[in-house]
């Protein structure tokens, strides 16, 4: 049996983190296995300018899918994202008809590591590297540990050490 190759091409809001784009593509990959196609790659193209805004959005995060399939298969993956709220946009073109399946072969997929993800950890490690750059504390005045004075954040430096008078 003969299969014939689309490409979809899906633009997904910028503002959600990965696992909702991952959740995206699992509706994608999903409506493909159900439909008895092939999902031959799915391939990241990270965030980028719109060419217009969507949505209010002037970005977007770009996926690529490339499968094998009859031609209900695409009405059931188009219907999938249309449905999803992530999803800005798509766009789905036939590549080539009559296709045998077992002469393409399907690439393995790795979870990419999305930009939300890094911002969000990025902010908590300067959170916790800005509070320590800062010398936030307790409050009151702290000793260091060679016994000699720490300034606190209202006054200047206090001497802990003997007073000679």
């Amino acid at each position: 049996m003969f299969l014939t190759e689309y490409e979809t091409t899906v633009v997904v809001r910028p503002d959600v983190g990965g696992d909702a784009v991952e959740a995206t593509l699992d509706r994608v990959r999903e409506a493909v296995r159900s439909r008895g196609g092939k999902l031959l790659a799915i391939n990241h193209w990270g965030k980028k300018r719109l060419a217009y805004p969507i949505k209010k959005h002037a970005r977007g995060t770009y996926v690529h899918a490339q499968y094998l399939g009859q031609k209900d298969l695409v009405a059931e993956v188009e219907r999938n994202l249309r449905i999803s709220d992530t999803v800005l946009r798509f766009l789905t073109v036939k590549v080539a008809i009559e296709i045998d399946p077992a002469t393409r072969e399907e690439k393995s997929y790795t979870r990419p590591q999305y930009e939300a993800e890094d911002a969000m950890a990025a902010d908590d490690t300067a959170d916790d590297a800005g509070e320590l750059a800062l010398g936030h504390h307790d409050g009151g005045e702290q000793a260091d540990d060679e016994g000699g004075a720490v300034a606190d954040e209202d006054g200047p430096a206090a001497d802990l050490g003997d007073e000679e008078a």
